[in-house]
């Protein structure tokens, strides 16, 4: 795997103080400009995280999880990537790369500034990034394919990709489910899960599991002093306004924060600016609610151990080892290569 791990350093290399280089801040604001969600902070967020993966003690121990093939063989990988959230299609291509494939990758209107320039600066340290990698507005003659979007979207990709192996995903959220007994750390916490990337990615929090009878004041209190900020970003409050205006429209209870809406409502998915949340009384319940929503989970945010969640605050903190859907895409990348 000696040319998988040097291909892992030359994507960190491109990453390595990013904050003071004036091309990449560059490349920051043209990104903003082309979707105004991407804001510097968004940005440099997804950034770090990706730095951190990719640091040498961690991705040697990803890589060294895998039969990693000797050269690259050239089989066609079509991605057609999200945009959801700062190169949140990414990883898609790594993998595919470190597996051997030449990629073919779609990318999203909403996020085409930032995977390129990543690559092409990685492209400077290992050619691999340059020479296995093609952007590119449509995908043809492929051998595996991997497309991200909508519930819609999935069913035409599946329909689009039926002849050859793929894997498709569509809409999922996340959920955080409470216990009663959280600290204010916890809120704190809690709040990066629901309002980081301004709620748009599939691992926000959405729903609220808490105790039958729980009091949401001392929470809200908190994210009052934390998360209020984000009621000035005019994308999503245009949003929550939205939302807000249709509830009071229809005389539908809620709770109103100033910017944030949470209301009673069995349903995980919640659009930006608004959290759902439901009661359960006992952790039986709490556990077969989560067992009804397996296959729209992306994953459970708790402090409750018996649920094996994750942790508060750390949805958003992904490694090279967390797969979207729960599909190991390297594993299934390598065994389809083998089987050709």
């Amino acid at each position: 795997m000696k040319w998988q791990k040097n291909a892992l350093n030359a994507l960190h290399g491109a990453l390595v103080d990013f904050e003071s280089d004036a091309e990449w801040q560059q490349m920051m604001v043209q990104a903003y400009h082309q979707n105004r969600w991407f804001e510097e902070a968004q940005v440099t967020q997804s950034l770090n995280q990706w730095r951190a993966s990719l640091a040498d003690e961690a991705s040697s121990a990803w890589l060294s999880h895998y039969q990693w093939p000797e050269k690259s063989h050239n089989q066609r990988l079509g991605i057609i990537m999200a945009g959801n959230i700062p190169l949140v299609g990414l990883h898609d291509i790594v993998v595919g790369v470190l597996s051997g494939y030449k990629v073919l990758a779609k990318m999203s209107s909403d996020d085409a500034v930032l995977p390129k320039y990543l690559l092409r600066r990685a492209g400077a340290l290992d050619a691999i990034w340059t020479e296995q990698v093609e952007f590119m507005d449509q995908l043809k003659q492929l051998d595996v394919a991997i497309a991200t979007g909508s519930n819609n979207s999935a069913r035409y990709f599946s329909a689009f990709f039926q002849k050859i192996p793929h894997v498709i995903r569509n809409n999922r959220n996340s959920l955080a489910v409470l216990s009663g007994e959280e600290t204010t750390e916890d809120w704190i916490a809690l709040g990066r899960d629901v309002f980081d990337y301004f709620g748009l990615g599939c691992r926000n929090v959405t729903h609220l599991l808490v105790p039958a009878g729980y009091d949401f004041t001392p929470m809200l209190q908190c994210w009052d002093q934390h998360y209020d900020h984000i009621q000035h970003h005019n994308k999503y409050a245009n949003n929550y306004q939205y939302h807000r205006a249709l509830l009071l429209m229809n005389l539908d209870p809620h709770i109103d924060t100033g910017y944030v809406i949470a209301k009673e409502k069995s349903e995980l998915y919640a659009p930006v600016g608004m959290l759902n949340y439901s009661f359960y009384h006992n952790l039986e319940e709490a556990q077969n609610r989560i067992a009804q929503w397996e296959n729209d989970l992306q994953c459970v945010v708790t402090g409750i151990e018996a649920l094996n969640g994750l942790p508060f605050g750390s949805s958003q903190s992904t490694a090279l080892g967390d797969y979207a859907d729960g599909v190991d895409t390297t594993a299934w990348l390598l065994e389809q290569s083998a089987n050709r």
